[in-house]
Order: C-alpha cells, then sequence, then structure tokens
C-alpha cells in the first residue's frame, strides 16, 4: 500500500471508506501471513497515515478505512485529546515511521464531548481528576461553539463541538511540537480533519482551510510569547 505522496495515501483512506460505507470492504493486508511478515519487516515501509482518533470501540480506524496490518501509525484516546504522552506518538508516527499524512478523526456523538458539555451546564457527576483533565482539554471547543453560534442547543451543541474539538486537537498539537509544525510547514506531511458517523460509517472531511488558520492562529501565539 506504501505510496510517499500525501495525496495518494488520503485517497487510500476515502476510498476505503466509501468501500465500509457500501459493504463492499476488501479486507487487505489483514491475513496472518501479513501478521508474519510484519515481524521482520520495518513499517516505514507500509504505513501511509498516522491518525489520532477517540477510543471509542464503535470507531474501529482500520475497518472503517478498510486497510490492512501495518497501513496505520494510530494514536487513540478519549475524545481524540492531544496531551504530552499523544503529541509524542504522533511525532513518532510522522517524523520516525515517516507518514505522509496526518489524520485527526472524531466522532459523531462523542462521549467525552458530551461529559464536557454537561459539565459546562452544572453537572454534578462524580467524575476522576484524570476524566477531568480530558474534560479541560475539550473545553475550549465547547465553549468556543457556545460563544459563536447562536440558538444552538441539545445535539446541535453536541455536533458542533465533535467538529471544532478535531480542530482543539489539531491547535493543541501544533502548540506542542514543533516537530510537526516545521513538518507541516515543509510539505513533508498532510493534515487532514474529519469526523466518523456512527451511524452511517461515513468519514466526512472537513475543510482542509481550517488547518492552515489552525497554523496561523498558533505562530501568532506563540510569536506573542517570544515577544
Amino acid at each position: 500500500m506504501r505510496d510517499r505522496t500525501p495525496e495518494s495515501a488520503l485517497k487510500a483512506l476515502q476510498e476505503g471508506n466509501k468501500r465500509f460505507v457500501v459493504n463492499e470492504s476488501e479486507h487487505p493486508r489483514s491475513s496472518y501471513e501479513q501478521t508474519i511478515m510484519a515481524k521482520g519487516i520495518d513499517q516505514n515501509f507500509h504505513a501511509v497515515a498516522t491518525v489520532v482518533a477517540c477510543s471509542d470501540s464503535r470507531m474501529p480506524v482500520e475497518r472503517i478505512f478498510d486497510i490492512g496490518i501495518m497501513d496505520a501509525f494510530v494514536v487513540r484516546a478519549a475524545g481524540n485529546v492531544i496531551g504530552v504522552d499523544q503529541t509524542g506518538s504522533v511525532e513518532y508516527g510522522v517524523g520516525v515511521v515517516d507518514t505522509p499524512l496526518l489524520v485527526i478523526l472524531g466522532h459523531t456523538n462523542c462521549g467525552a464531548v458530551q461529559a464536557t458539555i454537561d459539565k459546562l451546564y452544572g453537572s454534578k457527576d462524580d467524575l476522576t481528576p484524570s476524566i477531568n483533565a480530558i474534560i479541560a482539554k475539550i473545553k475550549p471547543a465547547v465553549l468556543s461553539v457556545l460563544n459563536r453560534e447562536d440558538g444552538l442547543n441539545g445535539q446541535s451543541v453536541l455536533d458542533a463541538s465533535v467538529e471544532q474539538n478535531v480542530w482543539q486537537g489539531l491547535h493543541d498539537l501544533f502548540m506542542q511540537s514543533k516537530l510537526v509544525r516545521d513538518k507541516y510547514v515543509n510539505g513533508d506531511v498532510k493534515i487532514a480533519g474529519g469526523v466518523y458517523d456512527l451511524h452511517t460509517g461515513e468519514v466526512r472531511w472537513l475543510n482542509e482551510k481550517k488547518v492552515a488558520v489552525t497554523f496561523a492562529d498558533v505562530q501568532l501565539k506563540l510569536e506573542n510569547k517570544v515577544n
């Protein structure tokens, strides 16, 4: 599957998802023989994408993109949040495994995003400090939605917040990783955002221009820090 161009990597994921949605998955490179082969082959020659995804069990990354063993370097965390561990894992994916594509993937009806919304609306649920740390990372995305959108409520707040949380994750990644910033600026990695629909199986790819907007926002913040 390995192709060095970011465009062909993204196309492979898009076409795989189309097959998955219409129940025509090919399950490529998924045999036991592929597993045996993986023991002695560097993943650099095969992995085409680093994918940051939510830990939700309803979102099996390799299956929804109809890809196989060694095709993707997958980083998962509840709410697809980006902390130090996730940043280090992404840096390994794009810097060491050298994938030409980085995908930040949220999903509809995300429980971590909903918990964040509930917390902002005064939920008294007793959550652990570690779960609250995840909520703290998602909170800016939800606040951004509530501050810019009038008349949203219920499901519409959740839907908009899930999408904004993809960009929040990318924002946090850019803030924390000079390696990712440099790879992006030099054109060594293409970055895409998407939202997986739990009901249809389809990945909705987000506006690519938002990647550049997020990067510019981070650059301004970093420059102001220095100055």
